[in-house]
């Protein structure tokens, strides 16, 4: 499976946007040739190729409610057809109906104030921020800020960086990834408490009004500019609550504004991330306030997850699943980079929904199938 994986970054790496011939199925290892429990190998030209197609300019960087997704939809389920895999959903067909809801938000500004002195945070340059809440409009308003390191709350680390403080209706700021600590949570690897998407959801179990987290590239592993294309429409399930238990608002700042925001307040903000790595660390009023509003524009759309799967050889066990899943999706089409205004999106994750179809290929050539069903799940809006 390493290898697998070292093959399918490679091709990410060679792959155009070119529109390419279409994919040739590799041709089956036979039985003879293959060792018990080996997968036959995995042909990484097919790789190659199907990453050039799902990348290409005529799929338009696969947004979901877009002909992107009509195309990408349409292309995986025929590559599953192709390979021989089943349907996956419930009702007999490829496709499970994802309702969602499409929310663009307009440019605004970010102000933290400490008496007569302001700040004021450019859209995009030194602030990505968004809503998940189905309203016209989201707003904090001198929102006390609040510092609380790494904003994990790990019992099984005893580790808590909210040490009992109530946050409510407050904008709390913290650092991406995990506390780096010897000896807890998963070392150099990054664990759930660490991604972005449990910083929101923590604030949002702590009734916080707002959420910041400060980017810093080798924590976060990626640069600022895969969060500055966050500035469009941003998809998430329709809830019943219209998503309205979410904080108001979910941001990025910069390194740099983060470092400003610590000397307004009168912190060193080195001095504080020290002290966040600690289990003695306790959450900081930097005695600053927050405010910003976010208009919205909003769509609900119904997108689609293709769903194939591969019949397990065990009677005893077909009815238990293992589940292979890629996103196919990207970010459409947005303000021109570098003359092109197309996200092709071939890392993320054309390559990812490549090397699904192949890996899927590669089972159906065993000579038994494997004694669980397999599930090979390619889904929309970033899972």
């Amino acid at each position: 499976m390493r290898s697998l994986v070292c093959l399918i970054m490679f091709a990410a790496a060679a792959c155009s946007t070119s529109q390419p011939a279409a994919v040739e199925a590799p041709s089956a290892t036979t039985s003879q040739q293959m060792p018990i429990g080996q997968l036959p190998s995995v042909n990484t030209d097919a790789v190659l190729e199907h990453t050039k197609v799902l990348s290409s300019d005529e799929y338009q960087g696969r947004a979901p409610g877009t002909k992107g997704e009509d195309l990408s939809v349409a292309y995986i389920e025929d590559q599953f057809k192709k390979i021989g895999l089943k349907p996956g959903n419930t009702d007999g067909t490829y496709i499970q109906k994802v309702p969602l809801v499409g929310i663009t938000a307009d440019p605004a500004p970010l102000r933290f104030t400490k008496g007569g002195q302001t700040q004021t945070l450019k859209w995009k340059d030194d602030v990505v921020a968004w809503t998940k809440h189905v309203a016209d409009a989201a707003s904090i308003n001198n929102s006390e800020l609040v510092f609380v390191g790494y904003g994990v709350v790990a019992p099984e680390y005893n580790w808590d960086d909210y040490k009992g403080v109530d946050v409510s209706g407050k904008t709390v700021v913290m650092l991406i990834n995990d506390p780096p600590v010897e000896g807890a949570f998963a070392g150099k690897a990054m664990t759930y408490y660490g991604r972005w998407t449990y910083k929101y959801e923590i604030g949002a179990e702590k009734r916080a009004a707002a959420v910041l987290i400060v980017h810093e590239t080798g924590p976060a592993g990626y640069p600022f500019d895969v969060v500055q294309s966050k500035v469009t429409e941003q998809f998430d399930l329709v809830t019943p609550d219209k998503n309205m238990g979410r904080v108001n608002i979910e941001g990025w700042i910069t390194l740099d504004r983060a470092k400003a925001l610590f000397k307004l307040a009168g912190q060193d903000f080195d001095t504080l991330k020290q002290q966040a790595a600690t289990r003695a660390f306790k959450p900081v009023p930097l005695g600053v306030t927050a405010s910003m509003t976010l208009h919205n524009k909003l769509r609900t759309i119904d997108s689609r997850n293709v769903v194939a799967k591969l019949e397990g050889s065990d009677p005893q066990r077909t009815s238990e699943y293992v589940v292979y899943t890629a996103h196919w999706d990207h970010f459409g089409i947005g303000p021109e980079v570098n003359g092109d205004t197309i996200y092709h999106g071939a890392k993320d994750n054309a390559v990812g929904c490549a090397g699904l179809i192949e890996i899927a290929r590669a089972f159906t050539q065993l000579p038994t199938p494997p004694r669980r069903s397999i599930l090979f799940v390619s889904v929309t809006a970033e899972e």
